[in-house]
C-alpha cells in the first residue's frame, strides 16, 4: 500500500523539515536573547503556543510558577494554545492537566496531535484518504480499542495489518515486541503514521526513549513514515488558525526541545523561546554565561540550525 502526502513538509522526515526551515529564515540570522522570565518576551508577542511536557509539568505536578505564568498571560488578553506530541485525543488531555493543577481557564485551546490524527484518519482526509476501511496495527500508551472507538477501521496484529498508527509507547510492551513490530512490518511493506514525533519522552523515571524513535528505527530501515505533530507543519497550520486574529497577529512558540518545539517553529514561521530546563537542562545548566548556553544550543541543534529567538531557565513570570 502506499500514501501520497499533500505537502512533504508535513509528513516528511527532520532532516525535510528543517531544510525548508533553513531555506526559510537561515540559522545565521538568529541571536538567542536570554532572560530570567517570560515577562521580557510575552511584550512582544499576541498568541503563545505552548509545549505541555518539560515546560508546564513533569506529568505529575505543575512547575514552580507555570499556573501563574498561564493565568498571567490569559489576564493580559493573550491568547494561550497549548500543543502537545501527546498521541491521545483532546479531551483525555484535559482531563489529565485539570487533575494535575491546570484549570480549563488557564489556556485558550488545547491541541494534541492525537486529536488531529484522529479526526483526519474519521473523516479520510489528507494522507488517511486511502485508509478508511483497512485493518490497523494500533499503538498507543492507554487502550487501543478506546482511541479506534468511531474510527473507520479495525484493529489488527502486524502479520494482518494494512498499516501502522504509532501514537504512543506501551511500556506493558518488551523491547523485543518492538523489534518484531518493526520487522515484520518492514518485511510486508506496511506504511507506518507515527502521531508523536517525540524522540525521547520525560518519565518519573528519567528520559526513556518516545513513539518518534520508533518511526525513526522504521524510517532508517527503509520503511514509510508520515508523521503527524511536531516539528511538523500540519500541527502548526491547526494551531495558527486558532491563533489568526488579523494579518499582524505576532506568535511565539515555546518547548524545551530544539528538535521539535524549536524547528517546528522555524517550520511554521514564527518566533521561538526555549526553555532550557527541560529535555535539554543536563546540557543547558541555569548558571551557565550566554556564551557557554549559546555554544551548548548550537551542539545541540547540530546540522538542522536550530536556533531560538529566545531562551528562560523555566516557564516562570
Amino acid at each position: 500500500m502506499s500514501l501520497t502526502a499533500e505537502d512533504h513538509r508535513s509528513t516528511g522526515s527532520l532532516e525535510s523539515e528543517a531544510a525548508y526551515a533553513s531555506a526559510s529564515n537561515p540559522s545565521g540570522t538568529r541571536v538567542t536573547r536570554f532572560r530570567n522570565s517570560l515577562s521580557a518576551a510575552a511584550k512582544h508577542y499576541d498568541s503563545f503556543l505552548i509545549d505541555q511536557w518539560g515546560v508546564l509539568h513533569d506529568g505529575r505536578k505543575p512547575y514552580p510558577g507555570a499556573v501563574q505564568c498561564l493565568d498571567r498571560l490569559i489576564g493580559a488578553g493573550k491568547k494561550v494554545i497549548l500543543i502537545s506530541n501527546s498521541g491521545k485525543r483532546a479531551h483525555e488531555n484535559e482531563i489529565r492537566l485539570n487533575k494535575i493543577g491546570f484549570p480549563s481557564e488557564s489556556y485558550s485551546h488545547l491541541v494534541t496531535s492525537g486529536e488531529i490524527a484522529w479526526q483526519m484518519l474519521a473523516a479520510g482526509r489528507g494522507l488517511f484518504s486511502k485508509l478508511t476501511g483497512k485493518r490497523c496495527l494500533l499503538l498507543t500508551s492507554d487502550d487501543p480499542a478506546g482511541y479506534a472507538k468511531g474510527l473507520p477501521i479495525s484493529l489488527a496484529d502486524v502479520e494482518d495489518a494494512d498499516f501502522i498508527l504509532l501514537a504512543g509507547i506501551d511500556d506493558r510492551r518488551s523491547k523485543h515486541y518492538y523489534d518484531h513490530m518493526i520487522a515484520t512490518g518492514l518485511s510486508r511493506g506496511l506504511p507506518l503514521i507515527c502521531v508523536n514525533p517525540d524522540l525521547m519522552r520525560i518519565t518519573p523515571e528519567g528520559l526513556k526513549p518516545g513513539a518518534g524513535g520508533v518511526a525513526d528505527r522504521y524510517q532508517s530501515r527503509g520503511g514509510k513514515v508520515w508523521y503527524i505533530g511536531k516539528p511538523h507543519l500540519e500541527i502548526y497550520t491547526h494551531c495558527l488558525m486558532l491563533a489568526a486574529s488579523g494579518p499582524d497577529e505576532r506568535v511565539l512558540s515555546i518547548g524545551d526541545s530544539l528538535h521539535h518545539d524549536i524547528a517546528g517553529g522555524r517550520v511554521a514561521g514564527i518566533d521561538t523561546l526555549l526553555v532550557m530546563g527541560g529535555v535539554h537542562a543536563d546540557a543547558l545548566p541555569e548558571d551557565a554565561d550566554p556564551t557557554s548556553l549559546r555554544a551548548a544550543i548550537m551542539a545541540i541543534a547540530g546540522r538542522y540550525g536550530v536556533i531560538p529567538d529566545w531562551a528562560i531557565p523555566s516557564f516562570k513570570w
